[in-house]
């Protein structure tokens, strides 16, 4: 989860300055990430292996606390406008990654993922 909220730090920028540019520029650079599936998995998954040996459970915590202190703050900050700006996402990196995602669905992106994997974790209660 909190690396789910990490991301969605990092993509808030993103989106907002890619989704000012032509809309073949987004979609290039949306097919470019997608052609790099293969080494962004390897990444995420040494990239979280390495991650979770530097955030304990008391840094991991602390890091959850400050990273949504700052989603909430720049959410506070953000028009109703600014929320339905979109641009083109590499869809095969995550099956939460639509191939157009406004910065709404990316605020909800970390929710809509610990919802899932909570799922999937749970004997009660049915995957979707």
């Amino acid at each position: 989860m909190v690396f789910g909220y990490m991301i969605v730090r990092a993509l808030l920028p993103m989106v907002h300055v890619i989704s000012r540019l032509p809309t073949p520029v987004g979609k290039a650079f949306a097919a470019v990430l997608n052609a790099g599936t293969r080494p962004f998995d390897a990444v995420n998954y040494w990239g979280s292996r390495a991650a979770a040996l530097v955030y304990n459970k008391h840094r991991m915590g602390r890091k959850l606390d400050k990273t949504i202190a700052a989603i909430t703050r720049r959410l506070e900050r953000e028009s109703t406008r600014s929320l339905t700006r979109a641009m083109p996402f590499p869809d095969r990196w995550d099956p939460f990654f639509a191939p157009t995602m406004t910065l709404n669905n990316v605020y909800a992106y970390p929710t809509l993922h610990f919802d899932f994997q909570a799922r999937q974790l749970s004997l009660n209660q049915p995957i979707r």
